[in-house]
């Protein structure tokens, strides 16, 4: 391999071609979503949050002098679980969840926007951007401009990361309007109070039939488990493990850092939706999730193995590479 060529960027794609010598723009038209499995693995995550509801009630009618550990349990399985529906939003946001464009986003709102209180029309237009200018200051989605410092855990644990995070969408959208944003330039909407109404309806109900295990742990699940994973995945996917803590990357560019991060267990619910194949997303960002696997093993056939390979990882090893005290 050419030695010059040191990221998937700089392979042209209408040179690329497997051991077998097929053209890999060939290949790439066979790379159409599988729509059944995204609605399976979206549903599957619904499914986990009424099994582990379920199982904070029956700990507290069968077991109720461990609630304190039935609190702990679920918050981190609901704060889990609800980053990894989330991040189906992301998938939303490339218009793969349905063939129609209109019904893609209808039931991006409704399986998800509705959960979290977001609005995948004020998603999207965000997303893209951070597309367009990964690695810059630009970056519209830049938690991993900040090291991973005690400081940044303790931010993402108590709600301080998501009002920045917020607060950066809120000033994107104002001041850098798109065609379909013209008339609405807000992420506070009708989603948002659906989410509030959605998930206030939950703990209330849950507090008045007495299943406080279940009203606790869904708070703490929602409002600071779910931020954090959300938050430190992200600086995992993309923060350089040469960045330093000293420089301020929202005035010097960053610069680009994808990751491959597996197939295990961790790797596909923490990284859902196709952000465990990172690096390949941010190279083809319209190819579903369910096809990169097919993607990946084309590209172990060509040129780009040695890439795939030296960009392969795990989160708890990055983690472990990029954390510091300070």
């Amino acid at each position: 391999m050419n030695l010059e060529i040191q990221q998937l960027e700089d392979l042209k794609r209408d040179q690329i071609l497997s051991v077998s010598g097929l053209p890999y723009l060939e290949f790439r038209k066979s790379l159409t979503p599988n729509y059944p499995v995204v609605w399976r693995d979206i549903l599957l995550g619904h499914f986990a949050l009424v099994l582990t509801a379920a199982g904070a009630i029956a700990m507290d009618l069968y077991y109720p002098s461990w609630e304190v550990l039935t609190v702990i349990l679920c918050s981190f399985l609901f704060g889990y679980i609800h980053q990894y529906i989330q991040l189906f939003f992301h998938e939303a946001a490339h218009y793969n969840l349905a063939k129609d464009r209109k019904k893609n986003d209808r039931l991006a709102n409704l399986f998800i926007g509705s959960l979290v209180g977001q609005d995948i029309k004020f998603y999207r237009p965000i997303h893209l951007m951070h597309h367009r200018h990964l690695g810059t200051p630009e970056d519209t989605e830049h938690s991993y401009f900040d090291a991973l410092t005690v400081r940044f855990i303790i931010e993402s644990l108590t709600g301080i990361r998501v009002i920045k995070v917020l607060t950066n969408r809120e000033k994107v959208l104002q001041s850098r309007p798109t065609p379909e944003m013209e008339k609405k330039k807000s992420t506070i909407g009708l989603q948002v109070l659906l989410g509030g109404l959605l998930n206030a309806g939950i703990v209330i109900s849950a507090a008045l039939l007495g299943y406080w295990s279940l009203a606790i742990s869904w708070t703490i699940g929602f409002l600071i488990i779910f931020p954090f994973f959300g938050s430190v995945r992200q600086l995992l996917e993309h923060r350089s493990e040469s960045a330093k803590s000293t420089i301020d990357y929202s005035k010097v560019p960053h610069g680009q850092t994808n990751r491959m991060f597996g197939s295990g267990i961790i790797a596909s619910t923490l990284g859902a939706a196709g952000f465990n194949r990172h690096l390949l997303h941010h190279w083809e960002m319209q190819i579903s999730y369910t096809r990169l696997k097919d993607l990946e093993k084309f590209l172990l056939e060509t040129p780009a193995k040695t890439i795939l390979q030296r960009h392969r990882t795990g989160y708890f090893r990055t983690f472990g590479r990029l954390f510091t005290l300070r």
